[in-house]
This record gives structure tokens, sequence and C-alpha cells, in this order.
């Protein structure tokens, strides 16, 4: 199975792929979220320490934003940089994506990335069912 999720609109694009430590289960960082972000124009890729186990919290979070269009869901990292990604619903049918993502240094310069955009609700369902699918896996 893939372990990569896109969320593409006329101006946004997000996409996730999961590198789950199966090992570190239990660890509360065990996996390695690539993130790449596209809104208006600009652009930034790189990688979140997250926990897996946390993905179907943020998955019926999103679903309860779809089905009222209200509320928030966010993926955030437990440690360091404190990186995330949140949705918010604006009640209108309307869902605000924003975040911060930065370089983590790499290469010996820093670079961040604060984005904010709007996408229409009807862009949720399909990335919302593959991002359910491949997190459902590792629940015990």
């Amino acid at each position: 199975m893939a372990n990569s999720v896109f969320l593409e609109s006329e101006r946004f694009r997000l996409s996730f792929d999961f590198q789950v430590f199966e090992a570190d289960i239990s660890s509360p960082s065990n996996t390695i979220l690539s993130v790449s972000v596209t809104s208006a124009g600009f652009s930034a890729s790189t990688t979140m320490d997250i926990d897996i186990k946390d993905i179907p919290t943020f998955c019926n979070e999103l679903q309860n934003i779809y089905n009222s269009l209200n509320g928030e869901a966010m993926i955030q990292e437990p440690y360091g940089n404190r990186q995330y990604i949140r949705f918010l619903g604006d009640r209108k049918g309307h869902i605000l994506v924003s975040g911060t993502l930065n370089s983590n240094g790499a290469s010996g310069f820093w670079q961040e990335l604060k984005f904010e955009n709007c996408i229409d609700q009807t862009f949720l369902p399909d990335f919302l069912k593959k991002l359910t699918t491949l997190s459902t896996q590792y629940m015990r």
C-alpha cells in the first residue's frame, strides 16, 4: 500500500508521505511525515516527527469538520520545532488550511513557511478516505 496522501485544489496542494517505524510504535514519535505544501505560489517541503497513532483522531476531527463545517483538526510535532498543519471549518462550506513548516536548519540555513489558504469542503472526502485507510493499519 502506498504511504502517500494528497489534497489538491486550484490554488493549494498538500501531500503527506508516511514512513512508520513499527518497531518504535509505542514511542510518541514513531513516524517521519514528509510534508509538501504549495499555497498560492509559495512552497515548502520538510519532515515532521509524529505519532501515527494520532492520525485516526485527526481523521475523526476532519470528518467532523466535513459534516458540520465547524471545528478544528491539527497535526503537530510533539517535540522539536512544533511544526503543524491545521484545518479549520468556517461554517460556510470552506476550510481554512494553515500551518508553519521549517527546514530544521538543513544545510546550515534556516527556512520557514507560514501558510494559509482556503479550500472547499468537497476536496476533503478523498483525502480523508486515503488518510483513514493508511492510518488504521497501525492501530492495535
